[in-house]
């Protein structure tokens, strides 16, 4: 999965369920370990912000990619083409273990 579309779903995620996550011990610990990379995932995809060679950036949300595929049993190489894509692709309810 290319860099711009894990921006668009982790930025997805960040942006409508952030608050959903705080019923749910599980996904509020992963919210907070990925405090970083959640938010700049939604900044770089709407274009507020743009990455700088020696930016530290990609390799977290790389690591939050990961994380997160792990997280909803998904394949971390599948192409998902938004959150909901995403979640549809895990045997996993959303915000849910």
């Amino acid at each position: 999965m290319n860099f711009s579309n894990k921006c668009a779903v982790l930025g997805e995620l960040w942006l409508f369920y952030r608050e959903d996550a705080q019923t749910n011990e599980y996904w509020t610990q992963f919210f907070r370990v990925n405090d970083i990379a959640l938010p700049a995932s939604y900044l770089i995809n709407a274009g507020y912000v743009e990455m700088t060679e020696d930016s530290d950036l990609p390799s977290y949300i790389d690591e939050t990619w990961q994380m997160f595929c792990e997280f909803i049993s998904i394949d971390a190489d599948g192409e998902y083409e938004d959150i909901a894509a995403a979640f549809g692709a895990s045997s996993n309810p959303p915000l849910d273990i």
